[in-house]
């Protein structure tokens, strides 16, 4: 028998079954990509239900700084504006001021035989005064902490360098610190 089939239907029932098929075949497309829809909804939906509930604090955040704004008189608001300024002006004079670290490294970078130096300290301008750098350390001998005091002295980042006196009173293994008001 041969492996041919032979179709013994006529042309217009043929065109019909190929129809109701691809129909068939429409309706369950349309039906998955429904089913789809619905499955994508209901994983998004936390998502939408914390997108709106951001949205509602958020616009109550809003409408809180609103109406502090809002009850904010007249009075308080040119007081608010000259203290912000006066916090501007200082803001700028810290910005032309040393970096503690660049004070370290220029400290560090003076020569300091018989010197060890432990710890530093920094303070910068404050109510128009001048800043000030404490150098903390120990010397082996009175006058390798001489020769270092006036090596800070003479550096650029100082205006004056001072030590007590009473710093002196030892020969050796001196502890010392070294106020340093920098220069402007």
């Amino acid at each position: 028998m041969p492996d041919t089939l032979v179709n013994l239907l006529s042309a217009s029932r043929r065109k019909a079954l190929s129809r109701a098929y691809l129909l068939r075949l429409g309706a369950v497309g349309m039906l998955f990509a429904a089913a789809l829809a619905v499955i994508a909804a209901a994983l998004l939906a936390p998502t939408y239900l914390l997108l709106t509930e951001i949205a509602q604090v958020r616009g109550e955040h809003l409408a809180q700084m609103t109406s502090t704004i809002s009850s904010t008189t007249d009075a308080t608001l040119p007081a608010r504006l000259t203290e912000l300024s006066q916090e501007v002006v200082a803001l700028t004079a810290l910005g032309h001021q040393p970096t503690a670290s660049t004070l370290i490294r220029e400290a560090l970078g003076l020569p300091r035989t018989g010197i060890t130096l432990s710890s530093f300290s920094y303070m910068p301008i404050a109510n128009k005064k001048p800043g000030t750098f404490y150098i903390s350390g120990n010397a082996l001998t009175r006058s390798a902490l001489n020769a270092y005091l006036r090596m800070v002295q003479e550096a650029s980042f100082a205006s004056l360098a001072t030590l007590p006196v009473s710093v002196y009173a030892g020969d050796a293994d001196i502890s010392f610190t070294i106020t340093v008001t920098l220069a402007p």
